[in-house]
């Protein structure tokens, strides 16, 4: 008896199948972008941390301290950074830090926008403070009359806006930078009167200026933005795109030397609609005085 020979069948790709795969492909694709620019962008996450100060002041043990940064007024959609707003005033903080980027440059009419929105926040019981960032500061992040009416406008609703200049909050010394990236940056005058003995916290919209040679002995906590954490990361990998030198400073904290500790918020809003694995953000800390 001959043996019979065996063999394999091997699948056939029919135009069936090939038609099926490319209509199941464009369908997961369509459905990432529409998360990513439907869903994620206004997917608001409440992130709460201790902020640990040394030589922090008895009276804020266990105040609390809420960040919003990055609300890009005239590409955000207002709606929806009204409601952020409300979502930060339910956290009842004692202090508010605005980092920056109250508008997005170039947009016509911010001034009444920026009213409409931070009208709504209730500020701290203690302190609502702010720093502007290059896009407040319009084309070229060098025009200093649309830094001077997102300044007047935000004063006028509450927040104190710190351009090279320092307050005490309850003993506890809070300095606000100019942006990095224009011509009024002066940093390194403000931080000479840093108490060098005390721990302090600093609104810097961007942070690369940890790395500049402007803090004077300085030490304590840097809040900064600007970086939105990338807005579109893929899992397990760094974002392919960040708006500054240092591609370290992603989000959250960053030990920066010579004691000082920095914190990057993702932000609220968006320099363009999408966001991928990277939600907005606002951050609700917790003061503690540190054991060290």
């Amino acid at each position: 008896m001959k043996p019979q020979s065996s063999f394999i069948r091997r699948p056939v790709l029919t135009r069936r199948h090939f038609l099926g795969g490319v209509i199941g492909g464009v369908s997961i694709a369509g459905g990432m972008y529409g998360w990513a620019t439907r869903v994620e962008p206004h997917w608001l996450q409440i992130t709460r941390h201790t902020l640990a100060i040394r030589d922090l002041p008895e009276s804020l043990r266990g105040k609390s301290l809420v960040q919003i940064s990055d609300f890009h007024i005239g590409v955000a959609d207002e709606n929806y950074l009204s409601w952020a707003v409300e979502q930060a005033n339910e956290l009842s903080p004692d202090i508010v830090a605005v980092t920056g980027d109250i508008i997005d440059h170039g947009f016509e009419g911010s001034a009444d926008a920026v009213q409409r929105v931070f009208s709504r926040l209730e500020g701290g019981s203690l302190a609502t403070l702010g720093c502007l960032g290059n896009h407040d500061y319009g084309n070229r992040w060098s025009d200093t009359n649309i830094a001077d009416r997102i300044t007047e406008t935000l004063s006028d609703v509450g927040v104190q806006m710190l351009r090279d200049e320092h307050v005490t909050v309850e003993g506890l010394s809070v300095f606000g930078l100019n942006d990095y990236w224009t011509p009024h940056f002066n940093a390194n005058q403000v931080l000479r009167e840093a108490d060098q003995g005390r721990d302090g916290l600093c609104l810097c919209h961007n942070p690369d200026v940890c790395d500049e040679h402007v803090w004077n002995g300085f030490r304590g906590t840097i809040l900064a933005g600007h970086t939105h954490g990338g807005q579109c990361k893929p899992p397990f990998m760094p974002p392919p795109r960040l708006p500054i030198k240092n591609r370290r400073y992603v989000s959250g904290f960053y030990d920066v030397g010579e004691d000082r500790t920095l914190f990057v918020n993702r932000g609220v809003g968006y320099g363009f609609k999408a966001r991928f694995n990277c939600r907005p953000e606002i951050t609700h800390f917790t003061l503690q005085r540190s054991l060290s």
